[in-house]
């Protein structure tokens, strides 16, 4: 089996993960054969798990002329994703971008535009599209099982934390909405499985230590009718549930962490052919011609990981497998993000607003 050997661009939290997550699930699929930093310190010391058979490198110009480079994985701030992730392509190596991929919708026309003058040489890295729980939500929405879809809700809670990084600072596109909202929007995206026709949000900061936003709500409605409620906080010190999906004939539901529970009226059920009452209505609640029966399912999603990222990139790149994850869906999650902060009116966030 070849290897893809491939870089990693910001040995941060983030690209650190990257590398250790490759040893951990894909490591027969790539080669580590370079790091890059252009803070010193990033490149002392570094873990021995890695090995040592790579180089190092303080600036990206010195990486793309090494030609044992065959991927450069961008895990750098954010502001830098699409200035590096079309000289990674116009220097003809492939680019894996981290989320978020661009900081609005004209910077990531210019990507994919990259993209499409460099067939099959750029990949993003929305790895909860991965995701198992997701995935099994997602498989028994499209079942039929709680008849039709009329609403989701999709609730993440980053916990309560006071968070004080670069992350929070607007200056750096930093936030919640920047950070974990490609995430989550994408989901919703994918429940929504229609256009996006009407959208309301509001984005705030509640405890930050940074001026950027840690708590946002998105509203969704689309084409086929379907709303879908998107909320991300870090300022909830008690997290419930993370996603429920309301149709006609019941409700999915994802607690926090894995469980999924289903309830339901019986598949042999059909409704009846009902008129309302006008008169006075007997004294107990709801339809008195009809008796509904429930059934409850739990359900164990498949045993995959948001680590299967890798694979698919292999997949894509050495068999010509197209990646799951479409242009013009990585496009649509930068306009969400984009409008969102524009709907909101978020002050710290509209500088990075389109601009013709």
């Amino acid at each position: 089996m070849r290897k893809i050997k491939y870089a990693v661009v910001g040995l941060g939290r983030m690209g650190r993960g990257h590398i250790d997550e490759i040893n951990a699930v894909a490591k027969d699929k790539f080669e580590l054969v370079a790091v890059c930093d252009n803070a010193p310190d990033r490149l002392e010391n570094l873990p021995a798990s890695w090995g040592t058979d790579y180089k190092k490198y303080s600036s990206l110009d010195e990486l793309l002329k090494d030609d044992n480079v065959e991927m450069v994985n961008i895990a750098t701030r954010h502001l830098d994703h699409v200035p590096m992730g079309i000289k990674v392509l116009e220097a003809g190596k492939i680019a894996l971008v981290e989320k978020p991929v661009a900081c609005n919708v004209v910077e990531m026309k210019k990507l994919l535009d990259c993209g499409d003058a460099h067939p099959g040489k750029l990949y993003v890295r929305h790895n909860r599209r991965f995701e198992p729980e997701f995935n099994k939500v997602k498989e028994l929405m499209n079942s039929g099982i709680i008849g039709e879809v009329h609403y989701i809700k999709i609730h993440r809670s980053c916990y309560f934390c006071r968070r004080n990084d670069w992350m929070t600072m607007p200056e750096f596109y930093g936030g919640l909405l920047s950070n974990w909202g490609p995430h989550i929007i994408d989901h919703g995206l994918q429940l929504l499985d229609s256009p996006v026709v009407d959208l309301w949000a509001d984005v705030r900061r509640v405890i930050s230590i940074g001026e950027g936003d840690d708590l946002f709500k998105i509203i969704l409605k689309g084409a086929n009718g379907r709303l879908v409620d998107v909320e991300v906080t870090g300022a909830n010190a008690m997290p419930g549930r993370e996603v429920e999906i309301i149709g006609t004939r019941g409700v999915i539901v994802q607690e926090a962490g894995k469980r999924i529970h289903v309830r339901a009226v019986e598949p042999s059920i059909e409704y009846k052919d009902l008129k309302p009452h006008p008169e006075n209505p007997p004294f107990q609640y709801g339809n008195f011609d009809e008796r509904l029966s429930f059934f409850d399912a739990d359900y164990d999603p498949a045993f995959t990981s948001m680590s299967d990222t890798w694979k698919h990139i292999y997949a894509s790149v050495v068999d010509g497998v197209p990646y799951p994850i479409k242009k013009e869906e990585m496009m649509e999650i930068v306009r969400v993000t984009e409008e969102a902060f524009r709907k909101s009116g978020f002050a710290p966030m509209q500088q990075f607003l389109s601009k013709e």
